[in-house]
């Protein structure tokens, strides 16, 4: 063929797929830990904390407090913000759980489910035209039929059926090939898995490979949605009874599920979580190869466990026709400005942050082992900045041993602003932020090859950045030894391989990606080490 009607052929396959493409935009919201009596006359006009089943009440600004659990009017505000955003061409919002604060743990189920109606009440109104798909966390009431009620508005038929009995149901697209598997996590989490979920965390584990058996039969793509996912927090011991039992996946359903992972890793278009209240997204790897990506959305409520953030929120946009993530516009609120006011921004946009040319699974590692580079804290320290949405951490805490990656779209909060308002705004852009052409398990593996640079911490400072959605980050506390292990929580997903990963730093700083026979996730975006 001639090479200029090659040119135009390929432009013409080029030009087609743009034409073909449906975009579209979904929100995910995550973690919102709704504490209905802050700022209460009951607690003194602050907010209760349970603290070793000991309440303690916190004075407290209006939302400004990292130490108080979310308002309502903070999500009031975020309710406003995500309605003024691409109402026309919004499809769905995925609403990942842990719902209610932590706070509440020991009141009736009477006064958490009127909480949770509240909350859906909102998202209603909000959300009049579009579905919502809600995941069950850790901190919220278990399936019943009162939860049935309060969302059959969203879920058909089928998809109420498996939720009543088990908490986890799949919604099939009619006008695409995109189908939604929304998981119970709690099944696999350490206190369910030992006392009710080992029955019905056997049910969904069947359910889950019929789901995905199927729709590779018909030719779809799939998202897997959950409160929980797969791979270590490394600020736990992997697989640890504290670990476990704050709605981490049991080793055994972590294995399991990775196994799943892989093997359907075909069908997989993405998959979105939140509980760990960071701005981060992992790799998943099959015989060296990363074959899938997560991304894990920061939590809008700013009180975290061992570390804190800023709120955030995301917006994501994706060709609705096959499900393929194009990018994603993180926003934050600054609790820390000094007016008082709740004004949301765009805190970046994963492709420019980063710098990626796609989401992909490959561009994602190769941001990770820029993100780890010792040579240059760069990319680091802008990684630490996105982990925490923009709440400054400080890198010296995090040396080599500590460092990791991540990146999307994200609006933000600043609490800290001193007008007392909720004012939100884009946080960032993700294909725009981290520089990426798409979001794939490639691309993020590139991504994340990159911000593991030791040589550049310009990208890992801006991870960081995100990370807290805003809140800067110190990235002179995260020295070499910081850097390792947030790259162990990277690139092993295994519990075991994360212990030996940690205790071994010359092995693993010395290979890009871990020993084909093991089973590792690549925690793309990481969660700076806190004591």
């Amino acid at each position: 063929m001639h090479p200029n009607s090659l040119a135009l052929y390929i432009t013409s396959l080029l030009w087609l797929n743009l034409i073909d493409a449906k975009i579209g935009y979904f929100w995910h919201i995550t973690d919102l830990h709704y504490d209905p009596f802050h700022n209460s006359p009951e607690f003194h006009k602050g907010c209760r904390h349970n603290r070793a089943n000991v309440e303690h009440n916190h004075r407290n600004g209006r939302h400004r407090d990292h130490t108080c659990d979310s308002s309502w009017p903070l999500i009031q505000s975020a309710a406003a913000l995500m309605a003024e955003r691409h109402p026309d061409t919004l499809e769905f919002v995925l609403w990942t759980g842990d719902i209610l604060s932590s706070s509440m743990e020991h009141l009736s189920e009477e006064i958490k489910l009127e909480a949770v109606r509240n909350v859906t009440d909102i998202l209603s109104r909000t959300f009049s035209s579009q579905f919502v798909f809600p995941a069950l966390g850790h901190n919220d009431p278990p399936p019943s039929r009162k939860l049935v009620d309060m969302w059959m508005q969203w879920l058909p038929t089928e998809a109420l059926q498996t939720f009543e009995t088990g908490g986890y149901y799949t919604i099939e697209q009619s006008h695409s090939k995109l189908r939604i598997i929304v998981l119970n996590s709690v099944l696999w989490a350490g206190g369910a898995a030992r006392t009710d979920g080992p029955h019905r965390g056997r049910a969904q584990w069947e359910w889950l490979e019929h789901v995905l058996s199927k729709a590779r039969r018909k030719s779809e793509m799939v998202y897997l949605v959950a409160h929980a996912g797969p791979g270590v927090e490394e600020r736990h011991n992997a697989g640890s009874a504290s670990a476990a039992g704050g709605g981490e996946l049991t080793p055994t359903a972590n294995a399991r599920l990775l196994h799943v992972i892989r093997a359907f890793s075909d069908v997989i278009a993405g998959q979105f979580y939140g509980h760990r209240h960071a701005d981060t997204f992992r790799l998943i790897y099959s015989e060296g190869r990363p074959v899938s990506w997560a991304l894990l959305a920061p939590s809008l409520t700013p009180r975290g466990s061992g570390s804190i953030s800023n709120p955030g929120l995301r917006l994501y946009k994706f060709d609705s026709n096959t499900g393929k993530v194009l990018d994603y516009t993180q926003y934050y609120l600054d609790i820390s400005n000094t007016r008082g006011e709740l004004h949301w921004a765009i805190e970046y946009n994963l492709t420019q942050y980063y710098g990626l040319r796609e989401i992909s699974a490959t561009s994602l590692e190769t941001l990770a082992e820029r993100i780890r580079n010792h040579n240059d804290r760069t990319l680091f320290t802008k990684y630490l900045s996105a982990l925490r949405v923009r709440h400054t951490p400080d890198i010296s805490e995090c040396d080599g041993a500590c460092v990791h990656v991540l990146d999307y779209t994200q609006y933000y909060l600043d609490i800290s602003n001193t007008r007392g308002e909720l004012h939100w705004a884009i946080e960032y852009n993700l294909t725009q932020y981290y520089g990426l052409r798409e979001i794939s398990a490639t691309s993020l593996e590139t991504l994340a090859e990159r911000i593991r640079n030791h040589n550049d911490r310009t990208l890992f400072t801006k991870y960081l950045s995100a990370l807290r959605v805003r809140h800067t980050p110190d990235i002179s506390e995260c020295d070499g030894a910081c850097v390792h292990v947030h790259y162990c929580s990277i690139t092993r997903a295994d519990y075991h391989d994360f212990r030996a990963c940690v205790r071994n730093p010359a092995s693993a700083l010395a290979s890009r990606a871990p020993h084909t026979s093991a089973a590792v996730i690549l925690y793309a975006i990481l969660i700076i080490i806190s004591s």
